[in-house]
């Protein structure tokens, strides 16, 4: 599905409360892609930290390896999102590869032929939609925050997610809510079906007090 160019006119508010080790389940969604709409011609880093909510010395400490469009990204002051963009995060990953592919790293001139150029073009008018990716740690780490303050999907793509979580899919679920009504787990798969996008809540619970 393609990246929207608007705000997306049918949303299904849906907000679960899981328990807290069940929350990590939902992870791999961010390899696949969230949606965040940002203003057009951002740099990379005042998109991350303004728009996303990622915290400067976070960005910089934590945040080894990230690909605009594909190719490896070493600049964020002058490298800017345009509408459609995909941005992707990685922590430090292991290996000659991972080495290769660090953000001034001592090795980034070994992969000049798969690296983003940077652009200081000024920014255009108007709002934008990009693909936002995390992998590894960074994933586990903001992705709590991110499913409390809320995700942008399209229902198929968290549809398909469930479906192939089976069972367990709602284990250590507690309630569910579409659109700010109550709802049973093994109605969201039907609700997932009919409606394009999803902004999907998670708020974690503990084990013991349930809240």
């Amino acid at each position: 599905m393609k990246t929207p160019t608007q705000r997306p006119a049918d949303i299904l508010e849906l907000t679960l409360a899981m328990s807290g080790n069940a929350v990590s389940r939902v992870f791999p969604l961010f390899g696949e892609g969230i949606w965040v709409q940002g203003s057009d011609g951002e740099t990379v880093e005042d998109f991350l930290v303004k728009t996303v909510g990622i915290p400067p010395a976070y960005l910089k400490e934590r945040v080894q390896t990230v690909f605009l469009n594909g190719k490896a990204l070493d600049d964020f002051n002058t490298a800017r999102v345009r509408d459609g963009a995909t941005l992707a995060l990685s922590a430090a990953m292991p290996g000659l590869a991972g080495a290769v592919l660090r953000r001034g790293g001592v090795y980034a001139p070994m992969r000049r032929q798969i690296s983003q150029d940077a652009t200081s073009s000024t920014a255009g008018a108007g709002q934008i939609f990009i693909t936002l990716k995390l992998f590894n740690m960074i994933a586990s780490e903001l992705g709590p925050e991110f499913l409390k303050r809320g995700i942008l999907i399209p229902g198929v793509r968290l549809r398909d997610f469930v479906e192939r979580q089976g069972r367990w899919a709602w284990d250590g679920c507690r309630s569910a809510t579409a659109d700010e009504q109550p709802i049973a787990v093994n109605q969201i798969v039907e609700l997932l079906t009919k409606r394009q996008w999803v902004r999907l809540s998670i708020q974690a619970s503990d084990e013991r007090t349930g809240i």
